[in-house]
This record gives C-alpha cells, structure tokens and sequence, in this order.
C-alpha cells in the first residue's frame, strides 16, 4: 500500500469551508477512484483548526492517478487559501499490517439517511521519531501492540503502524477507536504498558520534543468523514 499522513492547520474562521471541500474530495477519492481505499478526515478535539488525512492507495501509480483527477484540483484550489500553517505530507508505506487485512473504507450498502452519517469515532493519527538503529526493534514491539488491540478489544477497529518512506526513523500511529472510553482501555491494558516500556529509550527525542508543537504534532479527534456506518475495522492481522 501507498500511504500519505497529512498534518494540516487550517484559519480560524475557515474551519466549516475546509471541512466542505475535504470531504468532496473525500467522497471522489474513495468512491470515485478504483484504487484509492481510504481517505479518512480527522478533526483534533482540542484544537478544532487541526485536521489529519490519511489516505490509502494501491500503489504510487494509483495515487498519480488522484493528483490528476478533478475532485482534487477542486479541494486544492478551493483550500489554497484556508491554511493557517503550509501542510505537513508523509509518504509512507504499512510495516503493521504487514499482511492481510481490510483496507476498504467504503462498505457496500451504506445508507446515505443522515441519521447515519455521523462522526462519533475516536481516531489517533500520530508520528513517532525513532533512533536509527533501534527502529526495527520499535516495529517489532509495536506490532505486538497492534495485535494486542485489534484481537483482544472490543473497541479498537484498526491499530495500523506506518513507515516514512524517505525516512524510516520516522513511523506513525494510526489508531481508530469506537469512542474515547475504548482508547482509555485501550492505554490501561498490559499490551500497551509492555510496548511503551520496551520502547522508552528508544526515541529520538529531540525530533519527539518538535513535534509537539506546531503543526508536526499528532491528531486525536473524530472522524470528519467517512462517516461511522462505513467501514473502519481492518479486522484481526497477524502480523
């Protein structure tokens, strides 16, 4: 898979106009483009001017194939001048999961009433800086985090783990929740205290203390678009 993470700041008072042309080229890329899987919208909860893409193609070639099309010629000039901070783009690909799993986000049947079309999931989008020669270990210990949460929580849909792919000490958390109690057990459980004391010393933290301010810092807020009734589960992976 072919993955951008996308940090973006928007103008105060151009909030609700952003979310609009977002979500129109939400609705093109994974409705509209056969090998586009995900565009999922994210909105921070503490700070509403901060949003998160994450976006999934079958390969570079299919995401070439969404910078041609028109729905995202239409978001880019539309939002040309929304931004409060020039937007933060990762090309990634996924170490975690590594093997089968599913990666569609639209659901077939999915009504359009909106009763339905609701955004009450708890999304965690949030890059990790690793020191070079400790980051295949940080995959390994995070992987067994992962299938800790997607096979023994009722409320963790999908815990996927990314890779920069011009810089692999640069990785990223992608974790979908079916609430915000979910993600408080989710931290509770011993998976997640073993992984964050294996890992401890192995950030670079440096990059780790730039990253919270700003606009490089993590996402965690609800799901903007696609709605909750579309699917946000990538199963159980292995591995």
């Amino acid at each position: 898979m072919y993955i951008l993470m996308v940090r973006l700041k928007v103008k105060d008072d151009r909030i609700d106009d952003f979310i609009e042309a977002s979500i129109g080229d939400g609705v093109g890329s994974v409705l509209g483009e056969p090998n586009c899987y995900r565009f999922d919208i994210i909105q921070d909860d503490e700070d509403p001017t901060k949003f998160a893409f994450c976006e999934v193609y079958e390969d570079e070639a299919a995401f070439q194939y969404h910078t041609m099309a028109y729905h995202f010629h239409q978001w880019r000039d539309a939002s040309a001048d929304m931004f409060a901070e020039p937007p933060e783009v990762s090309f990634c690909r996924s170490v975690y999961p590594a093997g089968p799993a599913d990666w569609d986000a639209y659901r077939p049947g999915a009504v359009d009433d909106p009763a339905f079309q609701q955004g009450t999931l708890h999304v965690i989008h949030a890059p990790q800086y690793v020191q070079a020669d400790k980051v295949d270990d940080f995959i390994d210990a995070v992987t067994l985090d992962g299938i800790g949460s997607t096979h023994e929580e009722p409320g963790c849909l999908r815990f996927d783990v990314y890779q920069n792919i011009d810089d692999p000490t640069e990785l990223y958390l992608y974790e979908v929740y079916v609430n915000a109690a979910a993600f408080d057990y989710h931290v509770a459980t011993p998976h997640i205290k073993q992984w964050r004391d294996t890992v401890a010393d192995w950030y670079d933290e440096e990059r780790r203390d730039a990253s919270m301010t700003g606009n490089m810092g993590a996402r965690r807020g609800r799901n903007v678009w696609p709605p909750d009734n579309f699917n946000w589960s990538s199963g159980q992976p292995d591995f």
